[in-house]
C-alpha cells in the first residue's frame, strides 16, 4: 500500500501549486484530500504524538491552513486563535486580522502555549527578526515556537523595496518572497534572533517508516529544507528539531466536558446551500462550540471552515433498506451528541427522518431547532407535521417573500421568523480591484459570473448551452464559470474567453464581476440583490426544489433582475441575454437593487438572531 495522508486519510498525492518559475515546486506530495503538504502532516504528526491535540492550550496559528484549521479549532475550542494579514483570502471563517509589521509587538509576553506558522518570515516587509523575537516572546514559560521557512543555497538574501515579479522569483524563488533564507548562514540571520538548533533530522521525533507512511520523502528528513519543522520552546535552552518530548503525566488535564455544544445535521447532496447556512449561523456562535453532521457530499467545506465534521451518506448513495439506514443515523446522532457532550440539535432539511425524529423523542433534554426555510413546493406540504418534534421552528427570511406560494405560508403560526440568512456580509466582500487581482482578472475587462448548472439538471444543460452560444459573439467578454468539484466536468474546450473556477465561499469575490447569470437558490439570489449585482436568473425549476422561479418572477417584475424560465425559447434567451450585455440595463438593476436595500435598512444577517436564540435557550436551560 502507498502512503497515505494522516490529517485526511486520502491515499492520492499530486503536484503542489506555484506559480511558473517557483524554486518550490513539487511533484506527488500534495494530498488531493485536504491539500495537505510535507510539512503539514509531519506538523500534526508531531502534535499528536507529543498529546498537545489532547488538553486544551492557547494556541496562535498564523496563516492558517485550511487542513489543519477543523482539527485545531475542534482539540483547542475557544483556545485557538487563527490569524492573518488578510482574513478574507482566507478560506475559512473565524480568522483574525494580524499584520505581523505592527501587531506583533503587541501580542504581549507569555500568552500562548504554542505559535505555529508555516512559510511566513519570508513575506513579512518588515525586519523578520524583530517579528520572530515578538512571536518567541509571545509563548507561555514551556510553550513551543512551531515553524518552517524556504531555504534556497547561495546564502542569505532580501529586497524589501520595489522589485519586477519575475526578479523576486529569481532571487527568492517566489514572486512574493521579500526575502530567502539559506542553510549556509542560517545561524547568523534567523539564529540571531531565535535559538535555532545546529541540524535537522526528522527521523529523531518520528521513525522513518512512519516518514514514509504519511508522505514525507526522504529528501525531507534531514538537513534544513522547505519543510523542516523547527520546535522551540520558550525559556529554555534549544531542543534539537526532533526533539519534543511528550507532556509530563502531571501536566495532562482531562478536557472538561463541553456543555455548551451545537451538533448541525443536514443533507444537500452535492450542494451546498444547507450547509453554507449552518456555517452562517455557526460561525457567530459566541459561547459555544459545534460539530456538524452531514449528508453533503461538500463536508470539507466545513472542515475548512474549522469545524469538526462527519459524514454519513444518505441511503439512496448506499443503497441501504430506509429503515436500517434511519437506525444507523440514529446511533451516529446520539454517538456525536454524546462524545460532544451536545445540549443543542440544528437540524436544516426540509424532509425530516426518521433517525432524527428517533433521537429528540428520546432526548427529552436536548433542545432541537428547525432551520424551515420557506418557498416550499405544494407536494413537501405532508412534510410540515414532522414540526411537533422541535422545541423551535427558525424560517429564515426570503426577499421574494410576497411570490411565495407554498405550504409553509400557512403553517407560520407557532414559527420564529429572522432576516436573511448568509455566511458572507456583503459588506465583508473583498473590492473590485482586489478581487479581479485574486481571481486573475484583467483591470479593465467586462467580466461575467454564469454559475447555472447542476446533477440531472438536463433543462438547465440545455439552456447553459444555448446561454454560451449567445455569449460566444461577445468578443470582448470575459466568461468565468463557476463549477462544484462535485460534478463531472464539462469536456469541451471552454476557449481563451471562458474559464472554469471551483470556488468556496465564492460570494467575497462578487465585485470582480460586471454582471452574473446564476440559478435563483436561496443564497445566490440574496446575495446577488444584496451585493447590487445585475444578475439573470435561471430558475432550477426542477420537481424537488424550492420555488426559484417565484424568486426569480418576483425581482423581474421589482426591477432587481432580469428572468429566463424554463419555458424561454431561443427568442426569449436572445433578447434576455442582450438585455443583460446593454450597460445602461445593468446600471438600472444595481441602482434598483441598492434602493431596495435603502428601503430595508441595508443588509440584516438573520444568522445573529440564530445565534443568539440557540445561545439564549441554553442560558435559560
Amino acid at each position: 500500500m502507498g502512503a497515505a495522508c494522516n490529517i485526511c486519510g486520502g491515499r492520492r498525492f499530486g503536484d503542489t501549486y506555484g506559480q511558473a518559475g517557483s524554486a518550490f515546486l513539487r511533484q506527488g506530495v500534495r494530498c488531493l484530500g485536504c491539500d495537505s503538504l510535507e510539512r503539514h502532516r509531519l506538523l500534526y504528526e508531531r502534535l499528536e504524538r507529543g498529546g498537545f491535540l489532547s488538553r486544551p492550550l492557547a494556541v496562535l496559528h498564523i496563516a492558517p491552513e485550511p487542513c489543519l484549521v477543523g482539527i485545531f479549532r475542534a482539540s483547542w475550542g475557544r483556545g485557538y486563535h487563527p490569524a492573518d494579514r488578510t482574513p478574507a483570502q482566507v478560506p475559512v471563517q473565524g480568522v483574525a486580522r494580524l499584520d505581523l509589521c505592527t501587531d506583533a509587538g503587541r501580542l504581549g509576553a507569555a500568552r500562548y502555549d504554542l505559535v505555529i506558522h508555516n512559510h511566513v518570515l519570508e513575506h513579512v516587509d518588515c525586519d523578520y527578526r524583530a517579528v520572530a523575537r515578538a512571536l518567541h516572546a509571545a509563548l507561555k514559560p514551556g510553550g513551543w515556537h512551531i515553524f518552517s521557512i524556504p531555504f534556497m543555497n547561495g546564502g542569505f538574501r532580501e529586497a524589501q523595496g520595489p522589485l519586477e515579479s519575475h526578479e523576486r522569483t529569481r532571487r527568492f524563488g517566489q514572486a512574493d518572497h521579500m526575502r530567502i533564507f539559506s542553510p549556509d548562514d542560517l545561524a547568523t540571520t534567523l539564529g540571531a534572533a531565535l535559538p535555532l538548533p545546529p541540524d535537522y533530522d526528522a527521523t529523531r521525533g518520528v521513525a522513518p517508516e512512519r516518514l514514509v507512511e504519511i508522505g514525507i520523502p526522504e529528501a525531507a528528513w534531514r538537513g534544513f529544507n522547505n519543510n523542516a519543522l523547527f520546535m522551540l520552546e520558550a525559556s529554555e535552552p534549544a531542543p534539537s528539531a526532533g526533539e519534543l518530548p511528550s507532556p509530563a503525566p502531571a501536566q495532562r488535564e482531562k478536557a472538561p466536558r463541553r456543555c455548551r455544544d451545537v451538533l448541525f445535521v443536514s443533507a444537500n447532496g452535492v450542494g451546498q446551500g444547507h450547509l453554507s447556512r449552518q456555517l452562517a449561523i455557526a460561525t457567530r456562535l459566541k459561547d459555544y462550540t459545534a460539530g456538524f453532521l452531514t449528508f453533503s457530499y461538500s463536508a470539507r467545506i466545513v472542515r475548512e471552515a474549522g469545524f469538526a465534521v462527519h459524514y454519513l451518506p444518505h441511503h439512496a448513495a448506499t443503497g441501504e433498506d430506509t429503515r436500517h439506514w434511519n437506525a444507523r443515523l440514529a446511533n451516529e446522532i446520539d454517538l456525536l451528541l454524546d462524545a460532544r457532550g451536545s445540549d443543542a440539535l440544528v437540524y436544516d432539511v426540509n424532509f425530516v427522518f426518521d433517525g432524527v425524529i428517533d433521537v429528540l423523542r428520546r432526548r427529552k433534554d436536548l433542545r432541537s431547532i428547525w432551520i424551515r426555510r420557506a418557498m416550499w413546493p405544494d407536494h413537501h406540504a405532508d412534510y410540515l407535521g414532522a414540526g411537533i418534534h422541535f422545541d423551535t421552528i427558525v424560517e429564515p427570511g426570503d426577499f421574494a417573500e410576497a411570490f411565495d406560494r407554498g405550504p409553509t405560508v400557512a403553517a407560520r403560526q407557532h414559527v420564529q421568523r429572522v432576516a436573511p440568512v448568509l455566511l458572507t456580509q456583503p459588506h465583508h466582500r473583498l473590492g473590485r480591484d482586489e478581487a479581479r487581482a485574486a481571481l486573475g482578472l484583467a483591470p479593465s475587462a467586462t467580466t461575467l459570473l454564469l454559475e447555472i448548472s447542476r446533477p440531472a439538471g438536463h433543462a438547465l444543460a440545455g439552456r447553459r448551452t444555448a446561454i454560451l452560444d449567445r455569449l460566444s459573439r461577445e468578443t470582448e467578454l470575459e466568461i468565468v464559470e463557476l463549477v462544484s468539484p462535485l460534478i463531472e466536468a464539462d469536456a469541451t474546450d471552454p476557449g481563451p474567453r471562458h474559464r472554469r473556477i471551483s470556488l468556496y465561499p465564492a460570494y467575497p469575490y462578487t465585485a470582480a464581476f460586471d454582471m452574473a447569470i446564476t440559478r435563483a437558490g436561496y443564497n445566490v439570489f440574496h446575495e446577488a440583490i444584496a451585493a447590487a449585482l445585475p444578475t439573470l436568473f435561471v430558475p432550477d425549476e426542477g420537481r424537488d426544489m424550492d420555488l426559484q422561479i417565484n424568486r426569480a418572477r418576483f425581482a423581474e417584475e421589482n426591477g432587481l433582475a432580469l428572468c429566463l424560465p424554463a419555458s424561454g425559447g431561443a427568442a426569449e434567451t436572445e433578447d434576455v441575454v442582450s438585455r443583460l450585455l446593454d450597460d445602461s440595463v445593468r446600471k438600472r438593476l444595481a441602482s434598483n437593487c441598492r434602493a431596495f436595500m435603502e428601503l430595508r435598512g441595508g443588509f440584516e444577517n438573520g444568522a445573529d438572531a440564530i445565534a443568539r436564540l440557540v445561545e439564549r435557550a441554553g442560558d435559560e436551560t
